[in-house]
């Protein structure tokens, strides 16, 4: 499956609303960065504008039927993954600020200690906390440089330097009357806009599995195409680059100094209520009673011309591991929805945000890389696999996650 990266540069300003509602003197909630769906339905979007009718490369065509739970899809394109968007100043590559680092007064930025919380009311199945050395709120930015983000994955302090991506925008408009298209005399509104800076834009890579040399090379082997993305119809110029170039994990099984394994997230996640696990924060990959990672142990990839069902049996019979999540640092979940023009309103959804962090403990240095290949988007070294550790929407660039070895 070929993978391309690119550079999206809005042409003016964008309207990217959340879930929130938009009322009285609301200012329209439009200025925030975008989210992976967002991203990956704009590529849709941009599919369906490209190619009306189906295409022979596309593969075998899904055959519906009344039992269809998404009947009213055209099921095409299926197999689009994207991973983004993050922000990017020329060259420079910038992530969502971990969650478990506090600043001083100097504006130093510092990794959090981990203490064991004995006697306290914490969720299960926690059994140890974050400590700051500061007392009081810390005001974090919302994004680091990769130079610096490989400085906190080594557990190093620093210092992050300052660089202004976008800013927000108020404008007034005037109400439109969607029968006769005129104006409604005595409304107005206001909206925030999200305004790109000089030389900012959004990096993102996109993979798609076709049949056949041509298809999505067609578009995505262009240096350069217009793409329609937030709810007011902003266009973007896309341009074709090298690749997207973010930190990679730093677990190595020669280092013994520390069994504990920490993932941070660099997408939002979502994870349902199933059954007994409460989801919410908690990854549904995990127990919620005892912590224990339920993730198999082991090469989980479906190999050329192994039919699903062997895949599965597989999958079921490889050891699981005996990690178990022990703290946890989540921000405020990411509250969002969205519409569709056939079905109307989506669901809404809470997200885990960006930057959240997990601590798990390992019973050794070898269980410790391999949970790391298992939770990585991206490894150094050998084949890297690209996981995708959200129960729902991976595919559109949620669940995405560094590792790093934690020093207690």
């Amino acid at each position: 499956m070929n993978s391309y990266s690119f550079n999206i540069e809005p042409r003016d300003l964008l309207f990217m609303r959340d879930g929130r509602p938009m009322e009285a003197s609301d200012a329209g909630l439009g200025a925030n960065w975008p989210r992976p769906d967002q991203v990956y339905s704009a590529f849709i979007n941009a599919f369906h504008a490209q190619w009306s009718d189906f295409q022979p490369w596309e593969g075998h065509r899904h055959n519906q039927n009344d039992k269809d739970g998404n009947k009213d899809s055209s099921y095409r394109f299926g197999s689009l993954k994207t991973a983004g968007p993050f922000p990017a100043k020329g060259k420079e590559i910038y992530l969502p600020c971990p969650l478990d680092l506090s600043a001083d007064d100097e504006g130093n930025l510092y990794q959090m200690k981990l203490v064991e919380a004995k006697n306290s009311d914490m969720f299960k199945p926690l059994t140890h906390a974050f400590s700051s050395v500061k007392l009081g709120k810390t005001e974090l930015p919302h994004w680091i440089s990769s130079a610096d983000y490989q400085k906190y994955l080594r557990g190093e302090s620093f210092k992050p330097a300052k660089c202004e991506l976008y800013t927000s925008e108020r404008n007034i408009g005037i109400g439109i009357d969607v029968a006769s298209r005129t104006t409604e005399e005595g409304k107005i509104y206001q909206a925030e806009y999200l305004r790109f800076g000089k030389d900012s834009s959004m990096a993102v890579s996109a993979s798609c599995e076709q049949n056949g040399s041509d298809g999505f090379s067609k578009i995505l082997n262009k240096c350069r195409f217009d793409m329609i993305m937030g709810g007011q119809q902003g266009v973007c110029l896309v341009t074709k680059s090298p690749s997207l170039s973010l930190p990679h994990s730093c677990c190595d099984s020669n280092i013994p100094y520390s069994f504990f394994l920490r993932w941070t997230l660099i997408s939002p996640a979502v994870y349902p209520k199933i059954n007994e696990h409460s989801g919410g924060w908690l990854p549904s990959w995990v127990d919620a009673q005892t912590g224990q990672v339920l993730l198999p142990k082991g090469d989980t990839e479906r190999k050329e011309k192994e039919r699903r069902e062997e895949w599965r049996k597989r999958i079921s019979n490889i050891e699981k591991f005996s990690a178990k999540l022990i703290a946890a640092r989540v921000g405020k979940p990411l509250v969002f929805s969205g519409w569709d023009l056939q079905s109307g309103a989506k669901p809404t959804y809470l997200a885990v945000p960006a930057g959240s962090s997990y601590i798990f403990e390992c019973a050794n240095s070898e269980e410790v890389k391999a949970l790391s290949d298992a939770l990585s988007w991206n490894r150094k070294g050998g084949n890297e696999v690209k996981n995708r550790r959200s129960t729902l929407f991976g595919e559109k660039g949620f669940g995405l996650g560094i590792c790093s070895q934690f020093k207690i």
